[in-house]
């Protein structure tokens, strides 16, 4: 039996969705290890949605892209590693940089995944997952030289904690924006970091107008400053008035505006990671990702992907110059109100049953 480790680091990877898929592996560690002191290093995306988490005592931020993009503020990274007097790390990410930093910081115990690129620098090298495996479970397969067994599949789900103050935040928010808390509340959230991950904007205004009209659900749109032309089409395509969200929210914010709401419908990215975290009944589009790598991990019951695999001449498909993609296009309006109007008419059973 390996002995667990008293002080971990987790070096977490880059995407604010990856660092929710990483809140199983950080969830199992401590269940493992009640008394750990755990850390968790990476880029501010990853800080951010491990906020308030229970499972991590600390946040070490490495900024490869800014703070840390210099020699000297590496090096000053690698002593303050090395004065955590670490016993393991946990290497998430095949990051030839990261490695360096836990090898130069001391840490006796490196596991990572077998990999040309940084594999000699770890002392526990995993076998790379099967290609089928969805990420947050790969993650997890990074525990097994600690004899942890992986949970079942059926008990993998994301963490992700507001604050009280976030919450106090998004009501004051919404209450400014006219938010109406007697009806149900819809999120669309139209943004991606590639475009053709992207449904189009008159079919995000389709969706919202019928919601409107046959659910009588207020529709709010969220995304980054980025986003806020494509909310802009939507709204300017939308017989009905929504409230606008895009680009007035810092992410923890969007997180509580998330938590509040009925119905969530996203393409593939962070939020609708974070909606999955809250418990909140989505609707993931997917066309050229795939679900069984990097979908959302929610309860059955209220998660639905609308994903067309055979639209599609390869998945994953990383060619984000190549926009539209015909994945995305054969998701269709009435796909997505079908399968809105199934979770809204569940959330209105339950809500009548707590009454």
């Amino acid at each position: 039996m390996n002995a667990m480790p008293s002080r971990v680091l987790v070096v977490m990877p880059n995407w604010f969705g990856e660092a929710l898929f990483a809140t199983p592996l950080l969830r199992a560690l401590r269940q493992a290890a009640p008394s750990a002191w755990i850390a968790a290093l990476g880029p501010p995306r990853a800080r951010e949605m491990l906020a308030n988490n229970p499972c991590v005592n600390a946040c070490v931020l490495y900024d490869e892209d800014g703070a840390h993009r210099t020699l000297p503020a590496k090096w000053r990274l690698i002593q303050q590693v090395r004065g955590m007097r670490l016993d393991a790390a946990l290497i998430l990410r095949r990051s030839l940089s990261r490695t360096w930093i836990a090898a130069l910081g001391g840490v006796r115990r490196r596991i990572g995944v077998a990999n040309l690129k940084s594999g000699w620098l770890l002392t526990d090298r995993v076998s790379a997952p099967a290609a089928s495996m969805h990420k947050a479970r790969a993650y997890l397969e990074l525990l097994r030289p600690f004899d942890i067994v992986p949970p079942a599949d059926q008990e993998l789900r994301y963490e992700y904690y507001p604050s009280q103050a976030e919450r106090l935040d998004a009501q004051r928010l919404l209450q400014v924006k006219g938010f109406d808390e007697r009806r149900p509340f819809a999120i669309l959230h139209p943004g991606a970091n590639w475009d053709h991950k992207r449904w189009v904007p008159e079919n995000f205004a389709a969706v919202a107008d019928r919601l409107t009209q046959q659910h009588h659900v207020v529709i709010a749109i969220t995304g980054s400053p980025a986003d806020v032309p494509v909310a802009q089409q939507i709204r300017a395509r939308m017989t009905t008035t929504p409230i606008l969200l895009t680009g007035q929210t810092s992410v923890r914010q969007l997180g509580a505006c998330v938590e509040r709401a009925s119905l969530v419908i996203s393409n593939d990215t962070g939020a609708l990671h974070i909606a999955c975290a809250l418990d909140r009944p989505v609707i993931a589009l997917y066309g050229p990702t795939s679900p069984q790598l990097t979908g959302p991990l929610g309860r059955a019951d209220r998660t639905i992907v609308l994903h067309h695999a055979d639209c599609c001449p390869k998945i994953p498909c990383f060619a984000p110059d190549h926009p539209p993609h015909p994945g995305m296009s054969a998701i269709s309006v009435e796909d997505v109100c079908e399968a809105a109007a199934g979770l809204l008419r569940q959330s209105d059973e339950v809500q009548k049953e707590r009454v």
